[in-house]
């Protein structure tokens, strides 16, 4: 069901927690690789919060929206561009089509200094399990600050709705970016996989010194081919998966490294400046360094734009990589990643979905949960350090092979002490076989990866009944809530571990 409003979502709540029903709220459904819009059990009635889409409030001064959970990131976006209000929104490389809200409670992240979208959430409308309506904050109803002072007055509440199921948020404040005076970003090819750890640490200084304030992403060869090409299947010849020796071919044809770092520079010139110097200097010693503005990302954008004309010219496409010392397809995956690093959403990043679907990717209306593309996340947390970061490595590239598949990670530098490790595990749908080997994957690196203490940071409905298993003092605790809170059990039952016993 899609309802359209608070008062709404709330008598649906009342009657289904009366009739014992299970309720799994989403606010857009594109979660994507962690369930989309399954619930735990059969027998729920699913609620889709798409209908609720109103930007209710933009305050420019203040830099804060008041928006309801089916506002998408393209929809924040084009409010504010088409409205010349100088404010970004942060947005994720997924759809444009995507809840704000709903991504935020999912404690996802972006690009920008903005990049912790949880972080940047203050003051809720919460309808309850059972079907009160309350204002987080703990202010009077006309509160001024109600999306301004995070904490509120008393007890800090929001958290407990985030990755739960404590109650349906439909409201709440969302923090936006004053549009920095200037902006660049950053690229750096790591030549010897070897240097993953050193490199590490060499970024989480810059961070820990404030020379690098957004969000980093670290990128492996497989993550990066997943976004500029189908699965080359025709390099097999009976494996299940692509050998060392198969991965540096594809490195050399495509002009890519074992690594690839990018981030955004924000803030005075002066700031992105010197930024820019002391980046090249730290991170030269690992590879090529490519620093873009606007101007160059402008040519950038014509040269693609010339290549997508003329792609059917033999001489276009011998000469072109020779003069660019790149290839195309890595030309294309940069052109997409620029905007995002300004809060401009787009879906072709997102096409990675598609690696190993047989049919492969369309050019718009991404969708691989319709569509039927292999792809399963697991996202774990990771301290930011070269030492740590390498043994996650191994411990996933271990798994990986031990299952015949290609090990595809990306390090999300969220804080100078904190990365996420995000491994994408590609599968073709179509194979039972290979299915099958994906689903024992994510079980078992799930698992070797919790015992050598590196927990989920984000888990999918399926992994539900077991994310706790290993916090059993926690789980009491949350049990204790949810009985208190939802006595009913009708909201999600059994989300990220809460309710089960």
């Amino acid at each position: 069901m899609h309802p359209v409003s608070t008062d709404e979502v709330a008598r649906v709540i009342r009657i289904a927690a009366a009739a014992r029903l299970a309720v799994w709220p989403f606010s857009a459904g594109k979660n994507w690789g962690y369930g989309a819009t399954m619930g735990f059990r059969e027998g729920a009635l699913i609620m889709v919060l798409d209908r609720m889409d109103r930007i209710l409030s933009v305050d420019e001064r203040m830099a804060v929206a008041l928006i309801e959970p089916g506002v998408t990131q393209g929809q924040l976006n084009t409010y504010l561009k088409t409205n010349g209000i100088s404010l970004w929104a942060d947005c994720t490389d997924s759809t444009p089509k995507g809840s704000v809200i709903g991504n935020a409670l999912e404690r996802g992240v972006g690009y920008t200094p903005y990049w912790d979208h949880f972080a940047h959430l203050c003051g809720m409308e919460v309808v309850l399990p059972t079907g009160d309506i309350v204002r987080t904050g703990g202010g009077p109803e006309g509160s001024r600050t109600w999306n301004l002072h995070k904490w509120g007055t008393g007890p800090y509440l929001e958290g407990l709705f985030s990755q739960s199921n404590f109650g349906i948020v439909t409201q709440a404040g969302v923090w936006l970016m004053p549009t920095p005076d200037a902006f660049g970003c950053f690229l750096c090819e790591v030549e010897d996989e070897g240097n993953q750890a050193a490199l590490v640490d060499t970024l989480r200084q810059l961070v820990l010194r404030r020379v690098i304030s957004s969000n980093v992403h670290i990128v492996n060869d497989v993550m990066l081919l997943a976004q500029m090409i189908q699965y080359p299947y025709d390099m097999l010849g009976g494996a299940t998966h692509l050998s060392p020796d198969m991965r540096a071919a594809l490195r050399r044809k495509y002009k890519i490294a074992p690594w690839t770092v990018s981030g955004g520079l924000y803030g005075p010139a002066s700031h992105v400046r010197g930024s820019r110097r002391l980046i090249k200097r730290e991170l030269s010693r690992f590879g090529r360094v490519t620093l873009l503005n606007d101007r160059s990302f402008g040519v950038l954008s014509a040269l693609t734009g010339f290549w997508d004309r003329h792609r059917g010219n033999s001489v276009v496409a011998s000469v072109m990589p020779v003069l660019l010392r790149a290839s195309i397809e890595k030309l294309g995956v940069i052109r997409h990643i620029y905007p995002i690093l300004k809060g401009i959403p787009g879906e072709d990043i997102v096409g990675f979905a598609y690696f190993k679907s047989r049919r492969g990717r369309p050019k718009r209306d991404v969708d691989p949960a319709r569509d039927g593309a292999g792809l399963m996340w697991l996202a774990v947390a990771c301290p930011m350090s070269g030492k740590d970061s390498a043994r996650l490595v191994a411990l996933c590239r271990d798994c990986f092979e031990s299952h015949g598949l290609d090990l595809s990670i990306t390090f999300i530098m969220v804080n100078a002490r904190t990365a996420l490790g995000l491994v994408e595990i590609f599968y073709d749908k179509d194979s039972p076989d290979e299915s099958a080997r994906a689903q024992a994957l994510y079980d078992t690196v799930t698992d070797v990866a919790e015992r050598d203490g590196f927990p989920q940071y984000r888990t999918s409905v399926a992994y539900s009944d077991r994310i706790l298993n290993r916090a059993p003092a926690f789980q009491q605790l949350v049990n204790a809530l949810k009985a208190a809170i939802d006595p009913a059990d009708v909201l999600a039952p059994g989300r990220y571990g809460i309710g089960l016993r």
